[in-house]
C-alpha cells in the first residue's frame, strides 16, 4: 500500500502543532495560560466531545498525555485518511480527464 503524501502532511502539520503548543505551554507559570495553550490542538475535539456528551467522561484530574493520546492521535489518523481519501479522488479525477 502506497502512503498518502497529503494524509502525511496533514497529520504531521496537526502533530507539529501540537509540538509546539506543548512546549510553549510548558513554558508558562501561569495555570491558565498553560492550560489555554496546552488545550489549543483540541479545541475542536473538545467541543464535539462535549456536543455528543463524551466530555463528561474526561475528569477533572486526567492527564494531558492521557488527553492528548485518547483525542489527538484519532485526530492524526483522521488528518491522514481525509488527506488518503482526498488524494485517491483527485488522482481518479485526473485519470478519467485523461481518458
Amino acid at each position: 500500500m502506497k502512503l498518502s503524501k497529503l494524509g502525511l502532511s496533514l497529520g504531521l502539520i496537526y502533530f507539529l502543532m501540537i509540538v509546539v503548543c506543548v512546549i510553549w505551554g510548558n513554558t508558562f507559570m501561569d495555570p491558565k495560560s498553560k492550560f489555554v495553550i496546552l488545550q489549543l490542538p483540541l479545541t475542536l475535539q473538545m467541543a464535539g466531545l462535549h456536543e455528543i456528551g463524551i466530555l463528561k467522561y474526561f475528569s477533572t484530574n486526567t492527564s494531558w498525555l492521557m488527553v492528548y493520546i485518547v483525542i489527538g492521535i484519532p485526530t492524526l489518523l483522521l488528518f491522514y485518511l481525509i488527506g488518503y481519501f482526498i488524494e485517491k479522488t483527485f488522482l481518479r479525477v485526473m485519470v478519467l480527464t485523461k481518458k
